[in-house]
């Protein structure tokens, strides 16, 4: 039989990284859409807009220190 795949230690973290990094190209571009969109959204939608970034912005900072945090 062939020995199992081992991964190293931090490739869970290479892997974190990467998913983040991912999700922030995704964020850049829903970012983008929505600027262009502000003209037909409310003030509410827009404040509403703007604050979900915000809490986009706060989420993806704890995800890159708890990802830091393991090294």
């Amino acid at each position: 039989m062939s020995e199992p795949v081992r991964l190293p230690a931090d490739a869970g973290r290479g892997l974190g990284h990467l998913v983040v990094t991912v999700l922030d190209i995704l964020r850049e571009v829903l970012e983008r859409q929505a600027l262009r969109r502000l003209d037909t959204l409310t003030p509410a939608q827009v404040e509403d807009l703007g604050q979900a970034l915000i809490d986009l912005d706060l989420r993806f900072a704890e995800i890159r220190a708890a990802l830091d945090e393991r090294t």
